[in-house]
């Protein structure tokens, strides 16, 4: 019995350390299944989201979007602890009563999503689609979200989320009516080739030389040059026109006379562009405007230094003389200042902060990071500047600073905190034009003053460091909200920055709303950047020099037309490289200038950045030179197409190309036509194979939708579409009666 009872005590005790064991096992077994799929868990984003345009005009002056979340987390997602944050241009959220999701407009283009009492749990590897109602029309890539990050309650640190987008395919997310100030409607087959014709159909010259500018006078001989081959021979005479030239060219030697130094740059380009071979002769040359500028905006979305080194070269190339360097607004403060670091170690930054102690909130994307190599990031060294200085004046490029007062300065105003603000200035309530509630500096502060004088100073000193010495300072002065100032505060302040910029003998430069401020014996140049010739002819009689900056024809960060695929802001028409140059500008004295701006609110790279300028430049090249081009339109295009652009591609810069047009012929056969004689001009049925067009083809049976595309050294023009039941038809009323006139 004894022995029995051990026996069974024995197997028991083996029973009970094998069942210890196999549960110390299985622990250990959940454990690490557990560590795997936290790890997993861990491991992915924990949300997605996909974008798709729903609908314009769902409403008048409304459309519908369509946001689509995905949860990959290991929980489900509630409606408690969790805010999205984003950038989004142009569009404003309607809320509705019992919508799940909540977009807040908090600052600008600075959007969040948070969930509302009505959001349903969505479970993990589960999506949900949710309809959001906007202000506006969301007609193009530049109308949708990015820059998407996550950031839950109580973590500091924020999870960068991808965003897809559904492409445009449905006749309702890209037809639209008619644009009332340019008369256009979407950018369709049958419009697009009427209006490419109109282009193809104007008359050419056989007397045209491969140049832009072209000279104001060439008489030619018999014979031809070898520029390699001949001596150049210069001189200068300084009664010549500024910057004018004269050269004499015979089959051995080329002899240039030019006022200055300018002048004999300036033909030299001549002889660049004209090639190996050049034609005997004289060529008189002088420019109409003494200023032939670009505005480069590096505040909105910064680019290096050496990038900007490639602008330069191709304006040198065309004549322009004129770098106007935007180095301040309200998103960013982009230029080192000896003696306040703050500016840049602070306002140069962008990312998610609750109180901008350390960045600037993330404006014009780039995400939460304020360290990430983005465009939201970055600055201008002292270093840096005075080797663009050095590099600008070798290709008689003046550069022009910017520091836009008293408005336009939130960047200045978060990096240097109460000096330039106070709570009681910040209680004044006002909105400026890109929808800011604080970007206006407390001018009544004696520091206000003492910071403009320290900031022109340590300008000043670099320019001359560089041996470029400054003489036009541009104070900006453009949109003051209505409620920031009183009009006597904003005079004394404008009174005070001129006699700063009066002791070092600076001409004052700046928009024209400086007129309010500044008197015409002040001298200030101003840009006037309105869409008609009222304004700088009132400004030019009443003395002031005018630089014609027309938002119309010369903001080249405007999208070429309204097609959905078009990047660029349209809030004043759309630009093309033919508004650039099809224009009469006013002509008038006291007109010293012309000057395109590239704004960069929503450029995201130096590709974008040379994409909306080129070819843009070559009218603001050909105009600026020559007030009354004798260029006829057929000449301008054949020169931008079949010589500049080339001349683009083999130097590996970015550059857009004409969609094509679609037309259908009666007999069922359709047309198609080009501006680019050495594009490819491709084109398919549907969804179906893409077919080179070299003549009409036979619109088959059944299909629903035509679509064509340009294609050169790489790159493509947009599709053109065309829908074969019903095709946009326009108000012949409505239509755009100017030859070149944008889509």
């Amino acid at each position: 019995m004894c022995k029995k009872k051990c026996t069974f005590a024995a197997y028991f005790a083996i029973i009970v350390f094998n069942a210890i064991r196999f549960m110390k096992n299985f622990a250990r077994l959940l454990f690490v299944v557990g560590l795997v799929v936290q790890t997993s868990c861990t491991k992915q984003v924990p949300m997605s989201i996909h974008w798709e345009m729903g609908k314009n005009d769902v409403n008048p002056g409304v459309c519908e979007l369509y946001y689509t979340i995905t949860n990959h987390s290991c929980k489900p997602l509630t409606n408690e602890g969790w805010t999205l944050y984003f950038n989004y241009m142009s569009l404003h959220p309607i809320y509705t009563e019992g919508d799940q999701i909540l977009q807040t407009e908090l600052q600008a283009s600075y959007h969040s999503i948070t969930p509302t009492a009505d959001f349903q749990p969505l479970m993990p590897d589960s999506s949900r689609t949710f309809k959001l109602l906007f202000k506006g029309n969301a007609i193009r890539q530049t109308s949708r979200p990015e820059g998407f990050f996550l950031v839950k309650d109580g973590s500091s640190k924020p999870v960068s989320i991808p965003c897809t987008y559904s492409p445009f395919t449905r006749p309702e997310q890209m037809k639209r009516g008619i644009v009332t100030w340019e008369k256009t409607p979407y950018a369709e087959g049958e419009y697009v080739y009427g209006y490419v014709q109109n282009i193809l159909d104007a008359p050419q010259s056989d007397k045209v030389q491969p140049l832009l500018p072209q000279p104001k006078q060439a008489v030619y001989t018999d014979g031809v040059c070898e520029v390699a081959k001949a001596e150049i021979i210069t001189r200068t005479d300084a009664n010549m026109v500024a910057e004018g030239y004269t050269m004499i060219i015979t089959p051995s030697t080329i002899t240039i006379e030019a006022s200055d130094e300018a002048g004999v740059f300036y033909a030299k380009q001549t002889l660049k562009q004209w090639g190996d071979q050049i034609p005997c002769g004289t060529v008189t040359d002088y420019p109409d405007l003494h200023h032939r500028g670009i505005m480069l905006d590096v505040v909105r979305n910064y680019y290096p230094v050496d990038s900007i080194f490639r602008v330069l070269d191709v304006m040198a190339y065309h004549k322009l003389n004129v770098l106007h360097f935007h180095l301040t607004d309200d998103e960013a403060w982009r230029l080192e200042i000896p003696g306040l670091p703050q500016l840049t170690n602070i306002g140069s930054k962008r990312g998610y902060t609750t109180d901008e102690s350390e960045c600037l909130l993330p404006m014009y994307c780039g995400g939460w990071d304020p360290n990430a190599p983005t465009t939201a990031n970055g600055y201008i060294t002292r270093e840096k500047y005075i080797e663009l200085l050095r590099y600008a004046g070798e290709r008689h490029i003046r550069v022009i600073p910017e520091v836009d007062m008293p408005g336009h300065m939130r960047a200045a105003k978060k990096a240097m905190g109460n000096l330039l603000t106070d709570s009681a200035f910040d209680a004044r309530v006002y909105k400026s034009a890109q929808n800011y509630t604080d970007n206006v500096i407390d001018v009544t502060k004696p520091y206000a003053v003492e910071f403009i004088d320290h900031v022109v100073t340590e300008m000043v000193k670099m320019h001359e460091e560089a041996g470029q010495p400054l003489t036009i300072f541009n104070i900006g002065g453009d949109e003051v909200p209505k409620g920031a100032l009183t009009r006597e505060e904003h005079q004394a302040f404008i009174d005070a920055v001129l006699e700063i910029l009066n002791r070092y003998n600076l001409q004052p430069m700046g928009w024209e709303e400086i007129t309010h401020f500044c008197k015409p014996e002040s001298k200030a140049i101003c840009y006037s950047w309105l869409n008609s010739n009222t304004k700088p002819l009132e400004m030019a009689e009443a003395g002031y020099p005018v630089v014609l900056a027309n938002a119309n024809r010369l903001y080249f960060d405007f999208a070429y037309c309204n097609h959905h695929e078009e990047k660029g802001l349209n809030w004043g028409g759309y630009t093309d490289e033919y508004r650039s140059f099809d224009w009469e500008p006013l002509i008038h004295p006291n007109v010293i200038g012309m000057n395109a701006q590239l704004w960069g609110e929503v450029i995201r790279s130096f590709s974008q950045v040379e994409w909306q300028i080129y070819p843009k430049i070559y009218g603001l090249a050909e105009r600026a030179w020559n007030n009354r081009s004798a260029l006829t339109l057929g000449d301008y295009n054949a020169l931008v197409y079949q010589t500049f652009i080339p001349q683009l591609a083999a130097c590996g810069r970015n550059f857009h190309i004409q969609q094509p047009g679609i037309k259908l012929q009666e007999g069922n056969m359709l047309l198609m036509n080009k501006v680019m004689p050495a594009g490819q001009l491709m084109y398919c049925f549907d969804d179906g194979e893409w077919l080179t067009y070299t003549a009409p083809v036979a619109l088959p049976q059944g299909v629903a939708v035509v679509k064509a595309k340009v294609q050169y050294m790489g790159k493509e023009s947009n599709t053109t579409w065309f829908w074969v039941e019903s095709a946009h038809t326009v108000d012949s009323d409505a239509e755009e009666k100017n030859t070149g006139a944008t889509f």
